[in-house]
């Protein structure tokens, strides 16, 4: 029992990013997040030592979501307010302006240069991390995650024109 408290305390605000970065709500990460744990502690007896422990809970993560997401057919979760999220990114830069449109560009990405941007972006999530979540290469990830800036700075320059 105490091993499960120490992933707890070492994994829990490293699963919370993830989970923002995949629904952009705190109170929506920290149900995922809440429910990752408790699927992992319920089958911690299926966890086979092939990846990280990390990745691990990251993918419990993104299923809990993608379930979330399909029994809330009726609402969008990708359309959750940002605002509380943004904030903080918002204060800390000095060109607001322009962090609030690569943002605001940055909704409207498809999959998967949108998860990945918001992953490794806002999330902090590891390459290794990412790729073993999509169940790809690091370089897939890395290329993605440079597409998805690419087609923001692209998108970033046209508004400016």
């Amino acid at each position: 029992m105490e091993d499960l408290e120490l992933v707890f305390e070492k994994y829990y605000k490293y699963v919370k990013s993830y989970a923002v970065s995949l629904c952009f709500d705190e109170t929506l990460a920290e149900d995922i997040t809440q429910e990752t744990f408790y699927k992992a502690f319920k089958n911690i007896d299926k966890f086979n030592n092939n990846c990280r422990i990390e990745t691990w809970l990251c993918r419990i993560a993104h299923n809990e979501f993608v379930s979330l997401k399909r029994r809330k057919k009726t609402e969008n979760i990708d359309d959750y307010s940002f605002l509380s999220i943004y904030d903080n990114a918002l204060e800390k830069t000095e060109e607001k302006e322009t962090a609030q449109k690569i943002l605001e560009i940055s909704t409207t990405l498809p999959s998967p240069y949108k998860e990945v941007f918001y992953m490794k972006a806002l999330g902090e999530v590891s390459f290794t991390v990412i790729a073993e979540v999509y169940g790809k290469t690091e370089s897939w990830a890395r290329v993605t995650y440079h597409r998805a800036r690419m087609k923001i700075y692209e998108k970033l320059g046209e508004n400016n024109e």
